[in-house]
């Protein structure tokens, strides 16, 4: 009897020991894997207008700066600097009458070499009249056909200078070669201008080109959409330096015939009409190009994509419902979706949500939404490359 009293202790102890590690057991194991709720949405073909954004500098057409090309005192400035003027209109004038003076000058020089050429033409007559009946000597006649020579060589060279003085005088009157917009003169009225001084600088202001460089491989996908063709496709427009489109279109007139060596670009120019003047030469602007008829083009939400060192990817829910890696290459973009170019194809599944909690391989049940389910039904067939 005391001995069982004595084991009695031992045995509660050990009961009590023994259910600690079961309930200890319980709240150590793992808890059954539970799946992932995702949204997905399928990815189909829409209408997508292809467009090229490059940066581009205004340049003028007709760029010259105005030169005096004779010495002279300025007289008048016949223009407002900074104003729009006309083919042909004066611009400056020099004093005129030193080259007046020089035209009358050698308006007397010519008719003193007219008049000499007429008396030695005469003594030649002469000369020639009594060679014949043997009373003057030959070497006297050959001074005479020397003489009279001289006296024409000297007619021609006063009709030369007669004419030179004649062009200097037509140069104290500057006009513009060409309609434009004309900067600050550079003298003012009363200063003597030396002999090819620069007066003004004037840029043509309609139309004006837009110079810009493209890749290789952006000039060889616009070559083949037919760009620089007679039925192209493609329209040209600008974005102004404050995000405003300028109200009118234009059309590249110009590939450079070489491809840069250091940055393997090629240079384009387009031109645009400028009736309002509100291109200014020297401005950078954007150049959009854009098809004028849309191409249909996988998309999908930017939301969906992400990055990686080796480039863009999304998770895509098979038919297992199990999440699979596909990477993508990118296009442009098309409001909030990007356009895949490369890696999808129209009927994949893309997660849009719960792109954190799951990885690669794992079973997924997908809650799709019904808005994009729907808008995943309307989905094309793919259609021919373009």
């Amino acid at each position: 009897m005391f001995k069982s009293y004595r084991i009695l202790p031992f045995c509660l102890l050990a009961f009590v020991l023994c259910l600690s590690g079961c309930f200890e057991k319980k709240e150590n194991a793992a808890p059954a894997a539970q799946k992932q709720h995702v949204s997905v949405v399928k990815v189909g073909y829409h209408p997508y207008t292809e467009r090229f954004d490059f940066p581009g500098r205004i340049d003028a057409v007709s760029s010259v700066d105005l030169k005096a090309r004779v010495a002279g005192f300025l007289k008048d400035r016949l223009f407002e600097e900074g104003n729009i003027v006309k083919k042909g209109q004066l611009l400056f004038t020099l004093e005129r009458e030193p080259f007046e003076a020089k035209v009358a000058e050698a308006n007397a020089n010519l008719a003193k070499a007219e008049a000499d050429a007429k008396n030695a033409s005469l003594n030649l007559n002469r000369a020639l009249e009594l060679r014949k009946s043997g009373n003057i000597a030959q070497s006297t006649v050959d001074a005479r056909e020397a003489e009279n020579s001289i006296a024409k060589a000297a007619v021609l060279q006063a009709k030369a200078a007669l004419n030179l003085a004649k062009l200097d005088l037509s140069y104290t009157d500057v006009k513009a070669p060409f309609s434009g917009k004309i900067g600050l003169a550079a003298y003012s009225v009363g200063e003597y201008l030396p002999a090819d001084s620069v007066l003004a600088t004037l840029v043509s202001s309609d139309p004006m080109y837009v110079l810009f460089s493209v890749s290789e491989r952006e000039l060889l996908s616009m070559q083949n959409a037919g760009v620089f063709g007679t039925n192209s496709d493609l329209s040209v427009s600008l974005i102004m330096a404050d995000g405003s489109a300028y109200r009118y279109g234009g059309k590249i007139n110009f590939t450079d015939v070489t491809v840069g060596e250091t940055t393997d670009t090629v240079k384009l120019r387009a031109v645009f009409p400028n009736p309002s003047k509100q291109l200014v030469s020297g401005q950078f602007v954007s150049v959009l190009l854009e098809y004028e008829a849309p191409v249909e083009k996988i998309s999908v939400s930017q939301a969906a994509v992400m990055s990686s060192p080796t480039g863009k990817y999304v998770y895509v829910v098979d038919a297992q419902n199990k999440v699979v890696n596909k990477p993508i290459v990118i296009g442009g973009e098309q409001g909030k979706d990007y356009i895949v170019n490369e890696g999808l194809e129209a009927g994949d599944r893309v997660m849009i949500e719960g792109l954190q909690k799951v990885r690669p391989g794992v079973e997924v049940i997908v809650d799709a939404p019904a808005a994009k389910t729907a808008e995943a039904a309307k989905t094309p067939a793919a259609p021919a490359k373009k």
